[in-house]
């Protein structure tokens, strides 16, 4: 870890789409969209969207290899608009260790399982 980057764990590339929904303080649903994965670690998620997440907490749900459902919440830490015109919101897991842990080891075996399939399919 250098010193500008802080964070507890390292992030690892992605390309997972993800289901997500916007939560305000009191419970209430704001929104609820698709984006996409661009980094995971154990401690959080870079989501990119096509619209801002403006809600505190957020729970997100995808699948994995065997087609479970796998749902994490996390809390806001920032969402910022992109060059593109698309939004990459930092969001920070609020589960457990191990939940947090074995979400990400997850959404990380499906992104190489899918990469590797895609490699396979052009190379025929």
């Amino acid at each position: 870890m250098d010193a500008k980057d802080r964070r507890k764990h390292t992030r690892v590339k992605t390309n997972n789409l993800i289901s997500h929904e916007s939560i305000s303080t009191e419970g209430q649903l704001v929104s609820s969209s698709m984006g996409k994965a661009l980094n995971v670690s154990r401690s959080g998620i870079l989501l990119e969207t096509a619209n801002p997440i403006e809600a505190e907490y957020v729970s997100l749900t995808t699948v994995d290899l065997d087609n479970n459902l796998m749902e994490m919440k996390g809390r806001l830490i920032y969402c910022r608009e992109t060059d593109s015109g698309m939004y990459q919101s930092g969001i920070n897991f609020t589960g457990s260790e191990d939940e947090t842990a074995k979400f990400a080891v997850k959404l990380i075996k499906l992104y190489h399982h899918q990469k590797h399939n895609l490699i396979m399919q052009v190379a025929a």
